[in-house]
């Protein structure tokens, strides 16, 4: 049989330069919305030809197409792809052994179960995911793409509008952002994302070969509520690195390394103005990707916030687009690796939300104010904040000074150490403070709740430190604060700061917290560990939150240990009950992966999984660990974690590393098959 003719379609899109869209003086405010602008519309479909066993491979991907319709995709005289329509299928190969129980866990929970004819099958050592296609888009950036020779045929105006219709909506990821780092970072490389219509079920498929350097397909399910909200959401299947290991991650495009804000609040509303200093990362930056809330409640569209301006060093504004949650903003000129700039953001807007309209606001661990994904932030911090006279407000940080008239509240910290997740409250708050050795610890306790629990919170949560101190090292804050939030069944550990529900200062515990956590002790043992493991000691990325959640349950239970009427009983006891309900899950997932876990149709038990995995069976990893060391070498090699990587991010090869040492055996199985594989540790 004769190869198919092929000609050049030549997606130029990548290689524009600023002359192309406009003169010298408005080129740097042009590029970036016009490149977001390219993706975001609808584009042209060019002139379409029929085509027959045509073949496209990308990374991992194979899409074939037996017989159909394929229309290039124009904007503004360039090539952004095309869509296809007819008879065609995929098969998508992960040839990555590690998300292997992930992969099969989210298949048999989001489609087997369902009926769809998406078939997971083994092939030559890999999983292999195919699916009958009925139509897709396929949007390109970077080197020319080979397009096959076909007769003419009538345009697929009808496929590629009903696609367009289902793709654009929110929860499928933001494409136009993505292609617009793409072009002004690393254009000559490769991005592509598919938009698939499959024959039951849609997916999205992308390879991203700088940016993220990650290869991922998404299974595609339908709103919660599409009444109220018509947001889509995705269920990741498979990401596999490009050109680099789960055990070695990537560093960061750009790190967030100093932070000044400037907070005037009202009542409902705020103005902000944050001053950052970033750094860019090994290949340098022309546009900076940051996150930033943009509507807080997509449903209810509730805390909408709008940026006014984006300032550079020298007070020039900066072109920049915010949109779904992210914003990008395009430098001057290109900037060097490993050199620092600055940033100043203008912002606001009605972003104080009170939860189920209680007195108080809670700006707390998610992005409202900007800053890269979680690898790239380790910050200092210095904040300004007003506040209405009714809303006492209380933050992170050392306090520089505080004070209160009939115009308002002024609160000024400082926090000179590298962080992440700094956050604010404000409201009907009261305090009860106590400084000792150096350490101030104070409750705010929410309408005058729990008047006669604070002075026994702040007692239990010095003992905790004290034995943390003995395990660890010094307490890494100089001020520890006890936020209540009126609420039930979680607590929050942002730097030098312990969020709690209203249990805490009732006495009591509701059944859901209960599950969870050995009483009330348990929980905030586990929260004050995380001012260890959590700042002190940092988590390098999502696949590697057990650096946090395993650490901090696991010092907890030793903190159990140590209290009176608890004792060996109570660490007992804990132990069985993680054995007990981790097994439970263990077939489902791996701890790095434990995040991937999302049972469209059993929300609790996807909750479950990735809990007990994450807190749970990690924990029993250093149980292990301690059982195989014995007590002295155990304490060498959590204080040998805290030496060598204070205020850093420490990977699990690292810990792998340091285990072996410090307990001079060789621990690497018990990674291996506990860890990155789903047995339980014994």
């Amino acid at each position: 049989m004769r190869a198919p003719s092929f000609l050049r379609l030549a997606l130029t899109l990548a290689l524009l330069t600023p002359g192309v869209t406009g003169s010298a003086a408005d080129a740097p405010a042009s590029t970036l919305a016009t490149h977001v602008a390219r993706y975001a519309n609808q584009p042209t479909l060019g002139p379409a030809i029929a085509v027959r066993d045509w073949e496209l491979p990308v990374g991992r991907m194979t899409f074939r197409m037996a017989s159909g319709t394929v229309a290039p995709l124009t904007a503004g005289g360039q090539t952004l792809g095309f869509h296809f329509v007819g008879k065609a299928s995929f098969r998508y190969r992960s040839e990555d052994p590690l998300e292997r129980v992930s992969l099969v866990s989210n298949h048999k929970r989001n489609l087997a179960s369902y009926g769809s004819k998406a078939v997971l099958s083994e092939a030559g050592g890999h999983m292999v995911l195919t699916e009958a296609v009925s139509s897709f888009t396929f949007w390109h950036a970077g080197p020319e793409l080979l397009f096959p020779n076909g007769s003419p045929a009538e345009a697929p105006a009808k496929s590629f509008a009903s696609d367009w219709a289902t793709f654009r909506r929110d929860g499928l990821g933001d494409r136009a952002q993505a292609f617009a780092i793409h072009l002004a970072n690393t254009p000559r490389r490769t991005l592509v994302r598919a938009e698939i219509t499959g024959e039951d079920s849609p997916f999205v498929y992308t390879f991203d070969e700088a940016g993220t350097q990650r290869e991922s397909l998404w299974s595609v399910a339908g709103p919660v509520e599409p009444a109220i909200y018509d947001g889509l959401r995705r269920v990741l299947l498979s990401e596999q690195p490009i050109g680099w290991s789960w055990k070695a991650p990537l560093g960061p495009l750009v790190t967030l390394t100093a932070v000044d804000i400037d907070l005037k609040a009202g009542r409902g509303g705020a103005d902000l103005k944050v001053t950052e200093t970033l750094v860019a990362g090994d290949e340098g930056v022309a546009v900076v990707p940051l996150n930033l809330y943009s509507v807080v409640d997509p449903a209810y569209k509730l805390g909408i916030y709008q940026v006014a301006r984006v300032l550079d060093a020298d007070g020039h504004s900066l072109p920049f687009s915010h949109r779904n949650g992210s914003l990008l903003v395009e430098l001057k000129a290109p900037h060097p690796a490993g050199q620092p700039f600055k940033l100043t953001f203008e912002y606001g807007g009605r972003i104080l939300l009170r939860p189920g309209g209680d007195s108080y606001w809670e700006l707390g661990v998610e992005p409202w104010f900007p800053q890269p994904d979680m690898d790239g932030q380790a910050y200092t911090v210095h904040a300004l904040l007003r506040t209405h006279k009714d809303d006492v407000p209380v933050a992170c940080g050392k306090t520089i000074r505080r004070e209160q008239n009939e115009n308002g509240n002024l609160l000024e910290v400082r926090i000179d150490k590298p962080v992440q997740f700094f956050s604010v409250f404000a409201g009907a708050y009261t305090f009860t403070e106590e400084t000792k050795d150096g350490l101030t610890i104070r409750v705010a306790s929410y309408a005058n709740r729990g008047g006669s629990q604070q002075k026994r919170l702040i007692d239990i949560a010095r003992q905790t430190i004290g034995f943390y101190e003995q395990l660890f090292e010094a307490f890494p804050f100089s001020e520890f604060n006890i936020v209540q939030v009126n609420s039930l069944g979680f607590g929050q550990a942002p730097p030098g700061m312990m969020i709690i529900t209203n249990e805490a200062f009732d006495g009591k515990m509701d059944e859901l917290s209960s599950l969870f956590t050995k009483g009330i002790n348990q929980r905030f043992a586990h929260e004050i560990a995380h001012q260890y493991w959590g700042h002190l000691v940092k988590m390098p990325s999502p696949e590697e939150q057990w650096v946090t959640e395993s650490f901090s349950n696991y010092a907890s239970a030793l903190a159990m240990r140590s209290m009176k009427n608890q004792g060996a009983s109570a660490f007992e006891g804990m132990l069985s009950a993680w054995r007990n309900q981790a097994s439970a899950y263990a077939s489902s997932g791996t701890i790095p992966f434990a995040n991937r876990l999302r049972w469209i149709g059993d929300p609790r038990a996807s909750f479950l999984a990735r809990t007990t995995l994450l807190y749970e069976k990690g924990a029993l990893i250093l149980a292990a660990l301690h059982k195989g060391m014995g007590d002295r070498n155990f304490a060498l090699f959590m204080k040998s974690l805290i030496a060598n990587f204070r205020w850093k991010p420490v990977t699990t090869a690292s810990i792998e590393q340091v285990a072996s040492l410090a307990g001079r055996k060789d621990f690497g199985p018990l990674f291996r098959d506990c860890y990155w594989g789903d047995q339980m540790p014994k």
